[in-house]
């Protein structure tokens, strides 16, 4: 396909989350999609995660990018659930752990809280809602990736919690599988994957969804 193909096939995310934009790049990796932030094209406030379920939160930055944007416009929110922990840290995975910045840090703080807890017990998933939105319409796309926390970080790729969250089929963690693998198989390619296909049934993904409407 052209330049020209590729361009009219153009989504734009609502996060200024580089790991997440380089994720989901992966994941249309041969759709010819471009896949950009929507607040470094129209540099608007970040969108408060106020919802009280990753759907929620979803919603809330898809329609606000569209308000803004005038365009085809998608909203993401994820988390890292573990059963001993009640489904902690769940919507508040981003903001887990006062004053701690880091994925390190958070994952420390994570696992200190799992010290003890046999592997019987350390069961999670990732969970993740992603929203669309675009002139007369919405739709929200969700997956779910089901593992356990190791009891230490292993492996160098992915972001966030990958380095301890394992998948069971390989027995390794996200990070330590790799993206090509990661992204057959994640909660976020499971929803972003569902979401293109209908955005591309529905003709979302033609020359008039870029038009500033």
């Amino acid at each position: 396909m052209g330049s020209s193909v590729f361009a009219r096939r153009h989504i734009l995310i609502v996060t200024r989350n580089r790991g997440k934009l380089a994720e989901i790049d992966q994941i249309f990796q041969g759709l010819e999609i471009k896949v950009t932030s929507a607040y470094e094209e129209f540099n608007f406030e970040e969108v408060p995660e106020t919802g009280v379920t990753y759907v929620e939160n979803a919603l809330l930055k898809a329609r606000r990018g569209f308000e803004i944007s005038r365009r085809l416009c998608v909203g993401e929110d994820s988390g890292l659930e573990v059963d001993a922990l009640d489904g902690a840290p769940g919507i508040y995975s981003a903001r887990f752990g006062e004053n701690l910045s880091s994925a390190s840090d958070k994952i420390k703080k994570l696992l200190s809280l799992l010290k003890g807890v046999p592997p019987a017990r350390r069961s999670a998933r990732f969970r993740a809602a992603v929203a669309l939105a675009w002139q007369g319409g919405e739709r929200v796309f969700e997956g779910v990736c089901e593992g356990w926390i190791s009891e230490n970080p292993r492996g160098e790729g992915g972001f966030g919690y990958d380095p301890v969250f394992v998948f069971p089929p390989f027995e390794k963690t996200f990070a330590e599988l790799g993206a090509g693998v990661k992204n057959l198989y994640s909660h976020r390619a499971m929803a972003f994957r569902a979401m293109v296909k209908f955005a591309l049934e529905k003709g979302l993904l033609s020359p008039a969804s870029e038009k500033r409407i």
